[in-house]
């Protein structure tokens, strides 16, 4: 049962009879006579069991997309009907408006809609149905909710797909499918063309220019067919919640992350550096994994990849238990039988304390090009800036003791073979990125 405001007013009104003729009875009598009035509302209001009811969503989205969440209610009965709708979801789905208040006519049937925007990845189940079903005078209502069983997979967001066009724009400057005075890289030859002021003479053709009025040089194309295996750590150190990154708005580089794990700050670099792959023409593989395998996806191209990384990740949250590097390297080498890129997006550990992740990189690097993606904590920079007062300077001193740290076990994978890219959460997408442009530039892959 509920009660409105009218049911409050009723009873207020009772306070003008007794004012005038005061009495503890007449008092008491006005509010039982309130009160059955409203219970008598009640009885009379249609069951919320009467109406018929169908909830639709789609069952997959972006977590920076929005969706609406659709209820159908039909009245089957012969009288109007003044019903309040709650479509209720967990709250990091931040369903709106958190109500609908409507007048269903008998016999008819309406859609309401609640806009779904989750601000997260994962698996969401709707809950209950509230109805609200009132009385002819308004006063009170019989209210029920009734299960209509949900789910919506929410895909992680891809923030760093702005980042594409542009990195896209390098890779086709490599190729030579837009004007360029850049050397071809890689060693696959290409074609022959007419020479333009900037082109590296060593890339002249006597022959063909001999045989032209024009010198013409020799163009490269980078390899195709490399393999790319992309490793998330779903341990310790992807749970670690980082502080939003520095820079946003300032550099288009920067991912407006927000605080988050540091797990969701290389998924971003891992869609990114994966849909960049996959267009330059090689071969990528994903691997999320801890003590044991959260996500793979290999041996698919093109769209395909992104879909079945992003629907393989939407559940995989980061553990308490550090990684098993050595199953990472078994699962590598069970994944790539050539020499391939592996880029392991984990911490930098602070030096000498995970000795297996060296052993690790020395293991895979004797096969593969190996390059460590880290992404700093923006907060360490923060408090290493601030000078303010006693407190923060001391506060200061052990950031920038934990960022040596961290440059020293950096300086440790290095030496085990490992190119390291340790940056602010924001910038991992893009300098991971660039790093591997940069390789496919000097003819490294």
């Amino acid at each position: 049962m509920a009660l409105s405001w009218r049911a409050a007013l009723l009873v207020a009104l009772g306070v003008v009879p007794v004012i005038v003729w005061p009495s503890t009875a007449l008092a008491w009598g006005w509010i039982l006579l309130a009160l059955l009035v409203c219970v008598m509302d009640m009885a009379l209001a249609v069951p919320a069991s009467r109406l018929e009811l169908l909830r639709e969503v789609e069952s997959t989205l972006r977590a920076d997309e929005t969706t609406p969440s659709r209820i159908t209610l039909h009245n089957p009965t012969n009288r109007g009907l003044h019903v309040v709708v709650r479509d209720a979801w967990q709250p990091s789905m931040r369903p709106s408006p958190a109500r609908h208040d409507i007048r269903l006519p008998a016999g008819t049937t309406t859609t309401v809609e609640t806009i779904l925007a989750p601000e997260r990845r994962g698996t969401r189940s709707a809950d209950y149905v509230t109805l609200r079903v009132w009385g002819p005078l308004g006063l009170a209502a019989r209210q029920s909710s009734v299960t209509a069983p949900l789910t919506v997979s929410v895909l992680p967001e891809f923030r760093a797909r702005k980042l594409l066009p542009s990195r896209l724009a390098r890779l086709h400057e490599l190729e030579g499918t837009t004007a360029t005075v850049l050397r071809g890289p890689g060693t696959e030859f290409d074609s022959l063309r007419e020479y333009v002021r900037g082109d590296d003479p060593r890339d002249i053709d006597w022959r063909a220019s001999a045989r032209s009025k024009e010198l013409v040089v020799r163009t490269w194309r980078p390899e195709r067919d490399r393999h790319v295996v992309l490793v998330l750590d779903t341990g310790r150190s992807g749970a670690m919640l980082l502080g939003a990154p520095r820079g946003v708005g300032k550099d288009a580089d920067v991912l407006d992350l927000g605080v988050a794990p540091r797990l969701d700050a290389g998924i971003e670099a891992a869609f990114l550096l994966g849909a960049l792959a996959d267009r330059a023409g090689d071969q990528v593989h994903m691997i999320a994994m801890d003590r044991q395998v959260r996500a793979r996806v290999s041996g698919v191209r093109g769209a395909g990849f992104m879909r079945n990384a992003a629907h393989d990740l939407v559940d995989v949250a980061p553990s308490l238990e550090p990684v098993d590097w050595a199953a990472v390297v078994a699962e590598v080498n069970r994944t790539v039988r050539h020499t391939s890129l592996v880029v392991l997006f984990t911490e930098v550990p602070p030096v000498g304390s995970d000795p297996d992740l060296l052993d690790a990189i020395s293991q895979l690097g004797s096969r593969h090009r190996v390059i460590v993606a880290s992404a700093q904590d923006p907060d360490l920079a923060r408090l290493a800036a601030a000078r303010a007062d006693a407190a923060q300077v001391h506060t200061a001193a052990s950031a920038m003791s934990s960022l040596a740290e961290e440059e020293l076990g950096g300086t440790d994978l290095s030496r085990a073979g490992a190119h390291v890219i340790s940056v602010d959460a924001g910038l991992l997408a893009a300098r991971t990125s660039d790093t591997y442009i940069a390789f496919k530039k000097a003819g490294l892959l």
